[in-house]
């Protein structure tokens, strides 16, 4: 450290009175020019938003507003429009202003009829009107969280004493959705459904819906065809690619980065199938459902006449009836159930995007061993959910791989993070040693000032001794350089500052 010092006040010494100079000046320039950015950014006025997301129209006249009223403001294009930066002090009482004087306009809804306005015609009345429906159809959709803006076209539909020449009403709607956002099918469906039943005579064949890309959201099943085909290739495709990266990640946590490959193939089944089923099943030991039941029961107790006689003619000639008096007991029984038929209904529906068909190809480096790789197969198996019924196929081998493009890639990967470093450190270094530097320069600056100090004080308090006493003694040599000494601290006392400039010239000459 030491010897450090000693080298810098050789070289400061060194140098001449210029160059100190332009040391000394560069460094107070930088300081005095810190000083003055730090004092304008810290004086800087707090901007905060007053209006957001506005169209340039709407911004336009916010910003006149502002000018007429003398009040510094800072516009900003986002993304999602145009913004408008006023002072923290004064955003609640200009806000308030603008509100008064119906600014910024916006979508202007059915209170544009609040303005009654005398000897408006009807065609004014009617564009009023179409405005007005733009206007609140366009407030309603944006409530939709999804959905950022939206624009609404609406073409009236025009009268006609021919029915054939009448045009019916229609409707575009433009939408810009938030980012990372989307709207399904049944939003897009309730969107139609709100336009049309708003404008009377319009049909939901007849609105339109794009986002800010130029896509048709709201297209016919025939046009949906071939967005159903790209839908059916990006979920087979999404399958693919989560059922490999899982399968990769496992092997590399297991091998190593760079040992394994893997290549996942997936047949989908988008059939959509519905089953219905209905079985008839017998109804045993009356364990069944009554419908209807019937039952009947005939008695009889009593004395019984038989009548009768020998067989013969005899038998049958007319003339007293001849029988025998017995006791007779008769009971009848008669049952009849209707059993309701047991009866099973089902209705499966499978619903499409099932697994068809899975195959797992794996390659792995030379040197796993089979019993690695037998490992490895059952593994990626439970990992996939292999079913062999279905046809599923996991296959692995075993091959030389080439590491050249990875070691190369680590390798520019390692030189890089050292440039980073290098980098970072030399920066560091340099502030440092740009720190130092002005810390020595000041020093020395201030340690100049001391000695001079120091010198002004010496010279100032010298008292010179008399002549007389001592010329005497003194030869003549001597009684002139006293002479000369009494001239210069007389010089001395009568001008201090030329004494002192002269000091100065002399040890800077030094």
């Amino acid at each position: 450290m030491a010897g450090w010092k000693e080298q810098s006040l050789r070289f400061w010494q060194n140098l001449g009175k210029k160059e100190r100079s332009i040391i000394v000046g560069s460094s107070v320039l930088v300081f005095v020019a810190i000083l003055a950015w730090s004092y304008w950014w810290g004086g800087r006025p707090d901007l905060v938003p007053l209006f957001t997301g506005m169209e340039a129209r709407d911004a336009g006249e916010v910003a006149a507003k502002l000018k007429e009223a003398k009040i510094t403001f800072e516009p900003q294009e986002t993304a999602n429009g145009t913004a408008i930066l006023v002072s923290a002090k004064d955003v609640h009482r200009v806000r308030l202003e603008l509100a008064s004087q119906g600014l910024p306009r916006g979508h202007k809804g059915f209170e544009i009829f609040d303005q009654n306005k005398f000897g408006v015609t009807e065609f004014q009345n009617k564009v009023y009107l179409l405005q007005a429906l733009q206007g609140e159809l366009t407030r309603t959709i944006e409530q939709m969280t999804e959905v950022e803006k939206a624009r609404v076209h609406i073409v009236l539909p025009e009268d006609s004493l021919y029915k054939k020449n009448e045009k019916p009403a229609t409707a575009s709607i433009m939408l810009k959705l938030r980012p990372s956002a989307q709207l399904n099918k049944q939003q897009i469906k309730g969107v139609v459904n709100l336009v049309a039943h708003s404008v009377q005579g319009l049909k939901a064949e007849n609105v339109t819906i794009v986002d800010s890309l130029g896509r048709i959201l709201n297209e016919s099943d025939s046009e949906m065809s071939g967005a159903i085909t790209l839908t059916q290739l990006e979920m087979t495709k999404k399958v693919q690619d989560d059922l490999q990266k899982n399968i990769q990640s496992l092997l590399d946590q297991v091998l190593g980065t760079g040992r394994a490959a893997a290549r996942v193939n997936v047949e989908l089944s988008f059939d959509q199938r519905t089953l219905d089923r209905q079985v008839f099943e017998p109804v045993v030991d009356e364990k069944g459902i009554i419908r209807s039941s019937q039952e009947t029961n005939e008695n009889y107790t009593g004395n019984s006449l038989s009548p009768g006689g020998a067989a013969g003619t005899a038998s049958n000639i007319p003339g007293y009836v001849t029988g025998n008096n017995s006791q007779s007991n008769y009971e009848k029984k008669d049952v009849t159930r209707n059993y309701e038929i047991n009866e099973t209904k089902e209705k499966v529906v499978s619903a499409p995007g099932s697994i068809k068909r899975l195959t797992v190809a794996v390659l792995v480096d030379a040197n796993i061993t089979k019993v690695q790789q037998d490992s490895l197969a059952k593994t990626v198996s439970s990992a996939i959910g292999l079913n062999a019924a279905r046809g599923d196929v996991v296959s692995i081998e075993s091959i030389a791989f080439n590491t050249e493009m990875l070691d190369k890639q680590q390798k520019e990967e390692q030189e890089f993070a050292k440039q980073q470093s290098q980098a970072f450190w030399i920066k560091v270094g340099l502030a440092v040693i740009a720190i130092i530097a002005v810390m020595y320069l000041v020093r020395i600056y201030m340690r100049r000032k001391e000695d001079e100090k120091e010198q002004m004080i010496a010279a100032n308090s010298i008292q010179p001794e008399p002549v007389e006493a001592k010329s005497k003694k003194l030869s003549q040599e001597e009684q002139e350089r006293s002479t000369e000494r009494q001239a210069i601290e007389k010089m001395a006392k009568s001008k201090p500052e030329d004494v002192a400039q002269l000091i100065k010239v002399w040890l800077a000459d030094e």
